[in-house]
């Protein structure tokens, strides 16, 4: 018998010690519920998030009986000891207590922008104008979550006021809420994203896109999609070609890989040093996009990488002879760089709610090529599980050649 024993099949997962279980979890996929088990069910807690909202309600269980519980509803965060209610306190004013001294003007409508890249791509650059008419914001104000989001805004729409507020920490109800005659508008929350990946999934290929699905929740339709072009402000320029100067990076000719997502499964590190020494010998320079540490390769092929921002990115990235990107949030951004670019499909990696999803869902459900006005002829997409990682760079260096 093992002295310790880790399994985890699914969304079930234990640890046990000689076979005492120390703790346990399930999860399921919609409701985001997560039950937990601890001292072979001493203690156990549940925890769920409203299907309405991104608040979640929590109880925490001594033998089976409720001892703690928190629940969000109807805009209260509500504590209870036993079922004996000992406090609660407005949602709303916890919200204007942490987040009002970031908005100091007249703005009528704000815009909280909660979501990765993508999303946030689509609806600055198609369908933030039809929302702003639809909603009748007379002077709205966008709230960034994320760093990249105020990079996306200055060169999408930089007429459009800002400000960066970071990680929201507190529960928000989706439905537009007003404070002291301000509306706010959450563009997503949670649940909003389990049930798209579980629409994808459950219907037939080809039937259900992400960038439909905005669409629907935001109350708009095809007659509403504009584009706004991306432009970037001559010190983004100026800063990437400083970064990029000091690597010695041949801006003549050169290929722009982007291998990392947070989504997606990465693809072995042999494939790209397979791909970088091809096009090496094939007399172009490679240019690795790398942001983090969860993907390093050695550095005896003699790539070029250095840290950039995503306007950064973009701008070096529309100077490249073509594009190999690894399915991400930035993939969408590259598409208006006009440069040709293969998208690589791998499965999602595993995560602590959504569930698992074949490949050819995901490139059906999130694929480039259905967001309006592309240009599907400059963009290849590959399903990494049907074809060998030999095959795909076969065809990839294949085009190469041609463009030559």
């Amino acid at each position: 018998m093992k002295v310790f024993k880790y399994t985890k099949h699914g969304k079930e997962e234990s640890f046990r010690i000689l076979n005492f279980t120390i703790y346990e979890q399930t999860s399921d996929y919609i409701t985001a519920e997560i039950n937990q088990k601890f001292l072979n069910g001493v203690i156990s807690t549940v925890k769920n998030n409203n299907k309405d909202s991104d608040g979640s309600n929590k109880e925490i269980k001594l033998f089976g009986k409720t001892i703690l519980k928190r629940i969000e509803k109807d805009n209260f965060r509500k504590y209870y000891l036993g079922n004996l209610k000992i406090h609660q306190v407005s949602l709303f004013k916890i919200f204007k207590k942490r987040y009002f001294k970031y908005i100091n003007g007249d703005y009528d409508d704000v815009y909280i922008l909660r979501a990765n890249s993508g999303e946030i791509y689509l609806i600055l650059t198609y369908l933030l104008d039809s929302l702003f008419k639809k909603n009748g914001s007379k002077h709205p104000l966008l709230v960034a979550t994320k760093k990249y989001h105020v990079e996306m805004i200055r060169m999408i729409c930089p007429e459009i006021p800002y400000v960066y507020m970071g990680k929201l920490r507190l529960k928000l109800f989706e439905k537009p809420f007003s404070i002291d005659g301000k509306r706010f508008f959450l563009l997503f929350n949670n649940f909003y994203f389990r049930q798209v990946e579980q629409n994808i999934k459950n219907s037939e290929l080809g039937q259900y896109h992400y960038f439909q699905a905005i669409m629907n929740r935001l109350g708009l339709a095809e007659e509403n999609i504009s584009m706004r072009q991306i432009k970037v402000r001559p010190e983004d320029e100026k800063t990437m070609m400083e970064k990029v100067k000091s690597t010695g990076l041949n801006l003549e000719k050169f290929v722009f890989l982007s291998p990392e997502a947070q989504s997606c499964e990465m693809l072995d590190k042999d494939f790209w040093l397979e791909l970088i020494s091809k096009f090496q010998s094939k007399g172009y320079d490679v240019f690795m996009n790398l942001t983090g540490k969860e993907f390093e390769l050695e550095n005896t092929l003699s790539y070029k990488t250095c840290n950039l921002t995503f306007s950064e990115a973009f701008a070096l990235a529309r100077l490249s002879k073509k594009i190999i990107s690894l399915r991400s949030g930035l993939t969408e951004f590259l598409i208006q760089t006009g440069v040709s670019m293969d998208v690589l499909y791998t499965k999602f990696k595993q995560r602590p709610i959504f569930a698992e999803m074949d490949t050819k869902y995901i490139m059906s459900g999130f694929g480039i090529k259905q967001i309006p006005m592309t240009d599907k002829y400059n963009i290849r997409e590959f399903n990494m599980d049907e074809i060998s990682q030999d095959l795909c760079i076969e065809k990839i260096l294949k085009q190469s050649e041609e463009n030559d």
